[in-house]
């Protein structure tokens, strides 16, 4: 499965996992707590990406106050689809239901390609960056996010 390996990444932190592929693409949300402030560096949390074939392209600080529009239906989400990732969500993205938000704090995003693309169905357009680790400020919350396929 793509960005599987991430069930080997802090498995006593990892809390909750959302996923389901296909034969035609596939998703997956995870989601890591503790206590300890620090435990989630971007060092670390990097260099296991990159370990696992992910190459970084960029990263992002989001404040707490942008992410009231990270909503759909009402429910915090991390506003990933088959258009992409997008700061401002679209108003109606039904894809974004499978991207649940549980971190509710500033945000540091560090985008990745995958080796994996997305493809915007009934379109040619593709995406390769569409893995991505969130990481609260205080570095003890962490999510990841991977779309691929259409």
């Amino acid at each position: 499965m793509p960005a599987g390996f991430w069930n080997n990444f802090q498995k006593k932190f990892l809390i909750k996992t959302v996923n389901d592929q296909g034969t035609n693409g596939g998703h997956i949300a995870m989601y890591w707590k503790t206590e300890k402030p620090g435990f989630f560096n971007s060092k670390e949390v990097i260099a296991f990406a990159v370990k696992n074939g992910w190459e970084l392209k960029d990263s992002l600080d989001i404040q707490l106050d942008n992410l009231k529009t990270w909503r759909y239906n009402n429910v915090p989400i991390f506003p990933l689809s088959y258009t992409g990732f997008s700061i401002v969500p679209k108003i109606r993205d039904s894809e974004y239901e499978n991207f649940p938000r549980w971190i509710h704090a500033n945000l540091k995003i560090y985008e990745f390609t995958t080796g994996w693309l997305t493809y915007d169905p009934g379109t040619d357009n593709s995406f390769e960056i569409n893995g991505f680790v969130v990481v609260n400020t205080e570095e003890n919350e962490m999510s990841v996010y991977h779309l691929w396929g259409e």
